[in-house]
């Protein structure tokens, strides 16, 4: 087998996934955020945000050792929580983007 057969069979480096969302987004909460045991100001499985809370996207990671986005989003109070995407929305309605797909 020739070197470049086998080079192209090594698993190579994913990138990140485009996050759908940006920076400073208004957002809601779809669903009731609870404390996973990640967040260090509240007790395990305190509820952090309900359903329909407005809050503000502040930055955008990545959950460790996968390449899903991770938003920080502020909610009122100063609350800040990571959520996935399925968890939040735009607050004025408009549909989810697709990554790396321009409206």
């Amino acid at each position: 087998m020739s070197d470049a057969v086998t080079e192209a069979k090594k698993p190579g480096f994913i990138p990140p996934r485009e996050p759908l969302y940006d920076w400073g987004l208004a957002v809601i909460a779809t669903v009731d955020l609870h404390n996973d045991g990640s967040h260090p100001n509240a007790e395990d499985g305190a509820l952090l945000a309900p359903k329909g809370t407005p809050g503000t996207i502040v930055r955008i990671g990545h959950a460790e050792g996968t390449q899903i986005p991770v938003y920080l989003v502020e909610f009122p109070a100063g609350v800040v929580v990571g959520c996935l995407e399925e968890e939040i929305a735009p607050a004025d309605g408009r549909r989810r983007g697709v990554p790396g797909v321009m409206d």
